[in-house]
């Protein structure tokens, strides 16, 4: 069976990457790996790498509902000698930290796969569009110079006061602060040294990192040329709405544990790759344009 997959994206933002579903159609063919995706407590890192095939990094999306006023978004920043910066940062900058990436050496397959990821969570998050104001550098889960950070970390667990803030709408990441902030209280170190291992072992591209970690690598991407409508006048003939559609054909395969239930997660190969068909569809408003551009980038 061929996984597909509809994607709707308003005001001209452009998805393109790759999709990791459930196909499990198989290739007689290798793939070499060009990007993965790392499920790690309750989030998903996506690998950012540079052109030079280093890891730049981990962009972290919750794979559960956040509310506004937590921590929506985290960008693990490695750093020389297995250190980490980690910075807080909320949906309605993620275009603004992309630029930011590229501009620093980023990967066109790691940015194809973060807009991926992204548009997925676009389709089953809320409130994305609502700027809760959080930001700034994450010291145990929590945002520098937070006073809850040492109460919680001498906590032998923590989770349940996690679970309380996130309730409220505090500034904390649901599902990954509990794994920061553990046992840290009046250490030292910017996160919980068992976290910091396994981001290390990802980073170093180790098979076996932590507990309970699915890491799923994608293969090759193959894309249908746009296909566009003659467009439709709307807002009082001020913007004309353009419908682009197009197929993505992603190979992956999957390897490791799945954190949510501890079970094996490995499916497919590199020899052997899994299949995911998106139909991909972008509804962009022009306001300079008098007919539709070929492509969604005009």
């Amino acid at each position: 069976m061929i996984d597909k997959m509809r994607t709707l994206t308003i005001a001209g933002l452009c998805f393109l990457g790759l999709a990791f579903g459930s196909g499990n159609i198989a290739h007689a063919q290798a793939t070499d790996p060009v990007s993965k995706i790392h499920s790690y407590g309750l989030w998903d890192l996506v690998e950012i790498k540079d052109t030079t095939d280093s890891v730049m990094g981990f962009w972290a999306i919750p794979r559960i509902e956040v509310e506004v006023g937590n921590i929506r978004r985290l960008w693990f920043e490695a750093l020389p000698g297995e250190e980490w910066n980690v910075w807080a940062f909320e949906p309605v900058s993620i275009y603004s930290k992309i630029d930011d990436l590229l501009f620093d050496g980023a990967s066109d397959d790691s940015i194809d796969i973060l807009n991926y990821r992204e548009s997925i969570a676009a389709d089953t998050a809320t409130n994305l569009d609502v700027d809760g104001g959080i930001d700034g550098l994450v010291v145990k889960g929590f945002i520098e110079g937070d006073p809850l950070t040492e109460a919680a970390g001498s906590l032998s667990d923590p989770s349940v006061m996690i679970d309380l803030l996130a309730d409220i709408g505090y500034p904390i990441a649901p599902g990954m602060t509990d794994l920061m902030v553990s046992g840290t209280a009046g250490v030292n170190v910017g996160m919980n040294p068992t976290t910091k291992q396994s981001l290390d072992c990802l980073r170093s591209g180790g098979d076996t990192c932590g507990e309970c970690v699915c890491s799923r690598a994608g293969g090759t991407i193959q894309v249908t040329p746009w296909e566009v409508d003659d467009g439709v006048w709307v807002d009082f003939h001020t913007r004309l709405r353009c419908t682009y559609t197009r197929t993505e054909t992603h190979t992956y395969w999957k390897t490791g544990i799945d954190p949510d239930s501890c079970d094996d997660c490995t499916a497919g190969s590199e020899d052997e790759p899994l299949i995911n068909v998106v139909e991909r569809e972008l509804i962009i408003h022009w306001y300079d344009e008098t007919s539709c551009p070929a492509t969604p980038g005009g």
